[in-house]
């Protein structure tokens, strides 16, 4: 019986794929941090004065999406740099992030999606001198955001942010693995331009 429904499920993704629209591209944006939690969109990105002084990073990658009826499958794969001072000291990282987006397409040209994001978190440098060791350089968080889709160029915005015990549990409980650490890093917003190629 499972075999069965194994069977029945694959011919069913399989003709969902022949139907869907694949497409590929690329994108970059700039990072800035977040005050507080998703709610506070409307404080953070007020105006571009405001944007542009909280700006603390930027990032540039590629990604392929698969279109299928309302809802878009979207890996991307991006560098991205942040840099942030305090009072005392400065900070600044790089890493390879991996953003698995699963949207839902509310209208022609708006878009909602979410997913996990994966990271490789190159040695982060403080001044002159850089962490000799890390535990473990992979983390995983999760993103959430809104696009608009213009023809070939896509605009979103993104909330990004590191997960709670609490979800880190439910995750391991529904049998899912965790790879590496858990991203406790602060929430992150991104503004993001992306450009599909025909």
């Amino acid at each position: 019986m499972r075999y069965k429904n194994f069977f029945y499920f694959t011919i069913l993704f399989s003709s969902l794929i022949g139907y869907g629209q694949f497409e590929y591209g690329v994108k970059g944006g700039i990072q800035m941090p977040a005050s507080g939690t998703i709610m506070d969109a409307a404080k953070d990105l007020s105006s571009m004065s405001t944007i542009n002084a909280n700006r603390s990073g930027y990032f540039i990658g590629s990604y392929v999406s698969l279109d299928i009826l309302l809802f878009y499958l979207r890996p991307e794969l991006q560098f991205s740099y942040l840099n942030r001072d305090f009072e005392s000291f400065s900070l600044s990282q790089s890493r390879i992030e991996a953003p698995v987006s699963l949207g839902f397409k509310l209208l022609p040209v708006l878009s909602v999606f979410a997913g996990p994001t994966f990271q490789y978190n190159f040695e982060p440098t403080v001044q002159d001198f850089s962490f000799s060791s890390l535990e473990e350089k992979t983390t995983l968080g999760i993103h959430m955001g809104v696009r608009a889709h213009l023809g070939a160029l896509h605009f979103d915005v993104r909330f990004d942010r590191g997960l709670s015990p609490n979800e880190v549990q439910l995750i391991e409980q529904n049998g899912m693995p965790t790879f590496g650490r858990i991203d406790t890093r602060p929430n992150v917003w991104s503004l993001g331009l992306s450009y599909r190629f025909d």
